[in-house]
């Protein structure tokens, strides 16, 4: 099992110094159901950032996408999934989603590959830390190791451990829109806009 990550935050004192404000865990969301704790690392409500001498992140729930116009950064601990990802139903996924904030990330039942399989309107970088990972796209699969970096473009995608030891997976999240000729292929309805 990875160690837990600790979270430092920088800052400035009264003179403009540059100083440690926190170090701390970050606040943690284990899920053994769904096979995965969810490390919350930092999110930010609009990019770019306004900074300021106490910079501070005040989410206190899981949110599966990144906030409108900002950016999410994560951990994720994946347990070895054995057969366990095979017996979740298609409801119970759509449940799970829904309730992190991801009503409409989990494709259509005809278009449901794997049970973990979501989508999300942004580009998610995903920089592997420790153990494997395999990516499920629609079409192929890859498996990932220390140091790998998957950049997920919006795609309908899902993630399993195929091994026998736990995986850690960093990822940072940018709020994003998909330009009208894809969104015209994937159907899905405009956004709100930003603000």
């Amino acid at each position: 099992m990875p160690r837990e990550p600790k979270v430092i935050v920088t800052g400035h004192d009264e003179t403009g110094k540059a100083i440690i404000i926190s170090d701390a865990a970050p606040r943690t969301y284990p899920n053994p159901k769904f096979l995965t704790t969810f490390y919350e690392i930092w999110n930010e409500k609009q990019v770019p950032v306004t900074v300021s001498r106490h910079m501070q992140d005040n989410e206190d729930f899981l949110n599966h996408p990144p906030p409108r116009g900002g950016v999410r950064i994560r951990m994720h601990d994946f347990d070895p999934a054995g057969d366990k990802a095979s017996k979740l139903s298609y409801e119970e996924i759509v449940e799970h989603f829904k309730s992190v904030g991801s009503e409409d990330a989990v494709p259509s039942r005809d278009n449901w590959k794997h049970a973990f399989m979501h989508r999300t309107e942004s580009i998610d970088f995903g920089i592997m830390i420790e153990g494997e990972l395999v990516l499920i796209m629609e079409e192929g699969e890859r498996v990932l190791g220390p140091g790998d970096v998957v950049v997920q473009v919006g795609t309908n995608h899902g993630w399993e451990n195929r091994s026998e030891t736990n995986a850690r997976i960093c990822f940072v999240l940018l709020d994003g829109d998909y330009d009208p000729e894809l969104r015209s292929l994937l159907g899905t309805p405009p956004k709100p806009p930003v603000g």
